[in-house]
């Protein structure tokens, strides 16, 4: 047979009873402060209810402290967060409804679930118990089976959260930790790396006929290999930058179809062969920090470059429609397929082989995002017509 919890007790208090359970409570939570064990606290103005859940949930294994006055229960919670809290609605001084509230509002406790247990039957008690931040609800008169159901529901869906909270954490700080090692490593490199691309320009320099033409060649492809880990190192610092918020935006008015032709105008003479389109219907002005959203689309521009055939053409559009200015940027080589258009936005998301041929970090993009999303705007990739990619983005006018 099912046992069935008393609605109510007798209407005057048993002070010694109550002092001996609170005896025994704190007894048992002496015992167990060095060991975790699953606490639950209990606020019911009934003494008789507080006495039959406090044998009930003890014999269970768990660690019950039972409170008559909402006060003293936030006071012991402020103190020392239980992993559940089972919370009657008719008490002295503070409701039930008003001591959820403040556990919900404390920092300390806000993450403790709380299950009310009452005699209140209407469905706008319920409404007002799961609006005070609670997470069930249970009637009186009920069953043993349904308590520790719950109960046991509840404190394992609590553990749960808490395992992911702390494996978040742990994450956290791991990456943290690696950001850390990778900001000092790049930092330290910066410096060797600039003295190199230095001397490799002096060379460069150097009279006609001081140099062969393979040696020539050959010390021109090392300052692109070293101009291109150099730009790996400010994208790796600049995105941990924009991520942290930490990035200095110089704002100014600027015009984006000036900055697509000088962009334009620099990686035509890299690629002669190269056939760029420029659509615009004239100046599109926003404010924005113009250095790095022209960082933007040279990112942009020479990804078009780079994922498509030599022979083919990149094709720029600059529009401007309901405040917004829409720059997109066409190429016709493959598509990026639709499980990869949002990924290829987060940091190390470009696709393996690209990384491979190109010798990518898979920042380029992510440092792309971060810029857009401070200016207030918003970036993505479509399927172009009637192949390729075209990689977009729009900020306000």
């Amino acid at each position: 047979m099912s046992a069935r919890i008393p609605t109510s007790a007798p209407a005057v208090h048993d002070a010694p009873r109550l002092s001996q359970l609170h005896d025994s409570q704190n007894t048992t939570h002496a015992m167990n402060q060095n060991t975790h064990v699953t606490s639950v606290l209990i606020v019911d103005d009934a003494i008789e209810t507080l006495r039959l859940l406090s044998d009930l949930l003890s014999d269970q294994g768990y660690e019950v402290r039972a409170f008559t006055n909402g006060r003293q229960a936030l006071q012991a919670v402020e103190s020392d967060p239980p992993d559940l809290v089972l919370l009657d609605i008719s008490l002295p001084e503070l409701d039930g409804y008003e001591v959820c509230r403040r556990l919900k509002a404390s920092e300390r406790s806000q993450d403790v679930p709380v299950i009310f247990l009452t005699a209140f039957t209407e469905m706008a008690d319920k409404v007002r118990a799961f609006e005070a931040g609670g997470v069930d609800y249970m009637t009186k008169p009920f069953q043993v089976e349904e308590v520790l159901a719950r109960v046991k529901t509840h404190v394992a869906l609590r553990r749960a959260q808490t395992a992911v909270a702390d494996n978040y954490a742990r994450l956290r700080a791991l990456e943290r930790l690696r950001d850390d090692v990778v900001h000092m490593v790049i930092h330290d490199l910066r410096s060797p790396l600039t003295a190199l691309l230095i001397e490799l320009r002096l060379v460069l320099r150097s009279p006609a006929g001081a140099l062969s033409d393979d040696h020539r060649a050959g010390l021109q492809s090392a300052l692109q290999s070293a101009e291109a880990i150099k730009s790996m190192a400010s994208d790796v610092l600049d995105v941990s930058r924009l991520e942290e918020r930490r990035m200095p935006m110089e704002w100014a008015a600027c015009d984006l179809t000036r900055i697509v032709r000088d962009v334009c105008s620099v990686l035509r003479t890299a690629d002669t062969e190269r056939e760029i389109d420029i659509e615009s219907a004239g100046a599109a002005e926003v404010t924005c920090d113009g250095a790095l959203v022209r960082r933007v689309i040279e990112n942009l521009v020479t990804n078009a470059i780079r994922y498509s055939p030599a022979d083919s053409r990149v094709r720029i559009s600059i529009a401007l429609s309901d405040s917004r200015v829409r720059v997109a940027v066409h190429d016709e080589g493959a598509a990026v397929p639709p499980e990869a258009r949002e990924t290829i936005f987060e940091k190390f998301g470009t696709p393996a082989a690209r990384q491979r041929t190109y010798r990518s970090v898979g920042l380029g993009l992510a440092f792309c995002k971060l810029v857009i999303q401070a200016h207030g705007g918003t970036i993505g990739v479509d399927s172009g017509v009637p192949a390729g990619s075209t990689f977009w983005f729009e900020l306000p006018a």
